[in-house]
């Protein structure tokens, strides 16, 4: 009788005991967590390369077309590819740059011009015919990257761009479909230059491996000059996949 006498008044204790090892677990394990995180915190400064892809629709805007010419301008369908490099300041901003080869331009068709087409030596107009204006950049945005997000980020873009000409070519189909041989465009600058700004995703697949998506707009601020057709800036919408490995990691240093 004792003994269940005893018992009964420890049960209180016993479960007291009980529930302040379960507290006592729970701790430890939030404090193991804290301290993942906090090493995770202090991988601050990380250096990424990586490399990227995709196509572009590219376009004219602000055209100021030549005395006498017309025509109905469009999308052209274009390709970039190139390297990246990404500064990590801490896990929310960023500093990217890209190094492309892209290719823009635009279409024309029911263009109609007089005798001031360059390199056609005709005496009468020509009249509604269509091509593609090739313009190859070496372009290199360089944009702020916030990302929002632990392994699957969503990003912001913006920063500026600048960009060389690597290749000016034109493609003129008359209404016989006979190719012509001409540029839409000479004297074009070598150096264009404008914003970049969009959104994109970022999912890191280890921690030193990610692959990513940008929806990215370059709208030129640079006024180009072109023979027959005008003054206008480029712009392009580009849609780039990208992979990117990590170089280095610096961590911050604990004071105490």
């Amino acid at each position: 009788m004792k003994k269940f006498i005893y018992a009964f008044l420890f049960l209180p204790v016993i479960g007291f005991c009980q529930d302040n090892f379960n507290d006592y677990n729970e701790i430890i394990n939030e404090l193991k967590a804290t301290i993942k995180d906090d090493k995770k915190k202090n991988k601050v400064h990380r250096l990424e390369i990586g490399l990227n892809g995709g196509l572009n629709i590219a376009n004219l805007r602000d055209l100021n077309p030549t005395d006498g010419v017309t025509f109905d301008n469009a999308n052209k369908l274009g390709n970039l590819y190139g390297g990246t490099l990404v500064y990590n300041f801490n896990k929310f901003l960023c500093v990217k740059g890209d190094f492309d080869i892209a290719s823009k331009g635009f279409e024309v068709s029911n263009f109609s011009i007089g005798n001031n087409l360059p390199n056609i030596n005709i005496d009468s107009t020509l009249q509604n015919f269509n091509g593609k204006q090739f313009l190859n950049y070496f372009d290199v945005p360089v944009f702020f990257h916030l990302g929002f997000g632990k392994k699957l980020k969503f990003d912001i873009n913006f920063g500026p761009y600048l960009s060389f000409l690597l290749k000016n070519r034109s493609k003129l189909v008359n209404n016989q479909g006979e190719e012509m041989e001409s540029t839409l465009i000479e004297g074009l600058d070598n150096i264009d230059w404008g914003f970049t700004y969009g959104l994109g995703i970022d999912y890191h697949l280890t921690d030193k491996i990610s692959i990513g998506f940008d929806f990215l707009i370059e709208q030129g601020q640079k006024l180009l000059t072109g023979a027959a057709i005008g003054d206008f800036k480029n712009y392009s919408q580009d849609f780039d996949f990208g992979v990117n490995f990590l170089l280095f990691e610096k961590k911050k240093k604990k004071l105490f």
